[in-house]
């Protein structure tokens, strides 16, 4: 398999951690930079992954097991590796993404209940052992990203998608999934206050990107 040259970066967190909001302020800032990027987002990203997001997200999907979840996840990503990501990389730019296996380990290992080693054993084989150069978690209370997320005039949970409703217990879960997984690799994977304001979450990621970038 082919070495990549270029760098890639990812943005995770519970439901309305801000990911979307940090991948183009940062998209924009190495754009500005005459740097090569690419933001992607997760399930989704290609247009069989797009098919799949459909499905997960979809109200009408509730029977959905958790195999078959944590299954679908997997092979929106593989494609999205094998279509955009890693020949993105391979061409020297940059790949941001919002979400990649750490998701999958927070929202169907811990707290969705999946064996860990299943979650780690099938991802590999789907990213065909692709690692980020780093992860970057936007740490939040869970209660105050899901109102942050829908704003202030949210007034039925018919908003929501399918994960979204599985509360704000099911997000604690999530956070606490990823705050452990950051402990143990701590290397590669940063933790970050995102419950401050977007700028200055942007100015503190600006400062985690260039410390692999150069």
């Amino acid at each position: 398999m082919s070495e990549t040259t270029g760098k890639f970066i990812v943005l995770e967190g519970v439901d309305g951690a801000g990911k979307s909001t940090q991948a183009y302020l940062l998209s924009k800032y190495l754009g500005e930079q005459k740097r090569r990027v690419l933001p992607v987002r997760e399930p989704g990203g290609t247009a069989i992954g797009e098919r799949i997001r459909e499905i997960l997200l979809d109200h009408s999907s509730s029977a959905i097991t958790a195999p078959c979840e944590l299954l679908l996840y997997m092979a929106s990503r593989a494609q999205l590796v094998a279509e955009v990501i890693r020949p993105t990389l391979e061409k020297g730019q940059i790949v941001i993404s919002e979400r990649f296996i750490l998701s999958s380990l927070a929202y169907q290992g811990y707290a969705g209940g999946m064996p860990l080693e299943a979650v780690e054993a099938v991802g590999k084989f789907a990213i065909l052992s692709l690692e980020p150069d780093l992860t970057i978690i936007l740490d939040i209370d869970p209660e105050i990203a899901m109102s942050r997320d829908k704003g202030p005039g949210i007034v039925s949970e018919e908003q929501y998608d399918r994960i979204e409703k599985k509360g704000v217990e099911f997000q604690k879960k999530v956070r606490a999934g990823f705050l452990e997984l950051a402990g143990l690799h701590g290397d590669k994977i940063k933790v970050i206050d995102a419950a401050r304001p977007p700028k200055v979450v942007h100015e503190e990621i600006k400062k985690l990107v260039a410390g692999v970038i150069g």
